[in-house]
């Protein structure tokens, strides 16, 4: 009933001259509403109990709202899906739970929903696939930074407006969809946002990335594991860095570095068309032909020796922020013994537990590792175990922990900066 009457006004409306034509104008919006909402109720008879989107990483013991269909507002219940944190990826790989049907849709348009969805779905699977690893934490909040960076790519991909997070940069991108389904409301009122404290706050790659050469090939392939577990940066630039990564990899089991110049350059050429593509300001460089394009990005980059995710640090206190970063992933220098085998002592056992808990765990780990070490068979080269008490311990901090060299994806505080 409610289409034949809009129907027969909209046919009077345009044959006959209303006389008030505000009143025909609310009568259409009203009988609009009205069959959206028809629409609504038609699903919600098909399905009395509608499907959760698969917003999985949920605080134990939490319960989820239901899922709100009228209005089919700008975005799913669920969405954006939480940050991962340590309970919630505990409890999704403890019950490994089947990913849940997707949340019903209009059958036609709302083409946002439907990329809000997809990303949901897309991120269930990835989370599973962490539960894998022994550390599944910072393989679970990488699928997530993943996940959204691809949405974020479909977003631009349309003329319509964009997901009001994805039109931020970096960090600022990730603090606004941390805030989960709360942001959606007050990005909806204009609103700004409000700080929030995460411990996930990690650089994105450098730009542009340095030429390889055979100064620097070690470290291409060295530290390519914790250069790809970053976030990279949006738009044309995140897609460079991730395809030459991928590159590099391939040339790195290759053993190939005329292979990785030749992706460096191919990659380059790509990002110069992919930012020629956009009516933004093109980065100085592409503005510039043949070989001196190369040379213009090899001069410009900030670390051409791919050495960022190298530091020096000491491991005979670790505090809250150089846990964070032993953590994240890392790549270990440092080989001579013992401290290969108390850091991982340190890492093994105080990685799963919670931030609060991990310096005590880190300080009493150290200390029986010590001890197993000075009770077994190995050459003590300072002789520290020859001494007793807190004097052993002092002779391991400044004799083994004092300068241990590795590659970080999570820098480390600086020396002194860690409480």
């Amino acid at each position: 009933m409610a289409a034949r009457r809009l129907l027969l006004i909209l046919l009077g409306a345009a044959v006959v001259a209303p006389e008030h034509p505000l009143q025909v104008a609310q009568e259409t919006l009203e009988l609009e509403l009205e069959l959206e909402q028809q629409h609504v109720e038609q699903l919600l008879q098909q399905e009395q109990d509608p499907p959760l989107p698969p917003h999985i990483l949920v605080a134990a013991g939490a319960t989820r709202p239901p899922l709100s269909l009228p209005g089919w507002g700008s975005a799913l219940d669920g969405f954006p899906p939480a940050w991962p944190e340590a309970p919630a990826v505990t409890q999704h790989c403890h019950r490994l739970p089947a990913a849940p049907p997707a949340p019903p849709l209009p059958p036609s348009s709302f083409a946002h929903l439907r990329r809000q969805a997809a990303a949901l779905a897309a991120l269930h699977p990835r989370i599973s696939a962490c539960c894998q690893l022994r550390q599944p934490l910072p393989c679970a909040r990488r699928a997530w930074l993943d996940v959204l960076d691809d949405f974020c790519a479909d977003e631009f991909g349309v003329k319509t407006r964009q997901f009001h997070c994805c039109r931020q940069d970096g960090a600022a991108r990730r603090r606004c969809f941390a805030r989960g389904p709360d942001a959606v409301a007050a990005a909806a009122a204009d609103d700004p946002p409000t700080a929030v404290v995460t411990d996930w706050d990690v650089p994105t790659p450098p730009f542009p990335p340095g030429e390889p050469t055979a100064a620097n090939w070690g470290n291409i392939c060295g530290f390519s594991g914790l250069r790809r577990s970053l976030p990279g940066p949006s738009g044309p630039r995140g897609r460079m860095s991730l395809r030459l990564e991928r590159e590099f990899g391939r040339c790195c089991r290759n053993q190939s570095l005329d292979c990785a110049r030749r992706a460096w350059q191919k990659g380059l050429e790509r990002f110069c068309r992919e930012e020629a593509a956009v009516k933004t300001g093109q980065h100085r460089c592409c503005q510039r032909l043949g070989g001196s394009r190369g040379r213009c990005f090899a001069a410009a980059a900030p670390h051409p020796n791919y050495d960022r995710e190298l530091y020096n640090v000491s491991l005979a206190r670790p505090g809250p922020a150089l846990l964070r970063s032993l953590c994240a992933p890392t790549r270990l220098v440092t080989k001579r013994r013992p401290v290969p085998e108390l850091l991982g002592a340190v890492t093994s056992a105080c990685c799963p537990v919670s931030p609060e808990q991990q310096s005590t765990c880190a300080q009493d780990q150290l200390s029986q590792a010590i001890a197993a070490l000075c009770a077994s068979p190995w050459r003590d080269p300072r002789g520290c175990c020859s001494r007793g008490g807190p004097a052993r311990r002092r002779c391991f901090d400044s004799s083994y922990l004092a300068q241990v060299t590795l590659g970080a994806a999570v820098p480390p505080p600086p020396p002194g900066l860690d409480p």
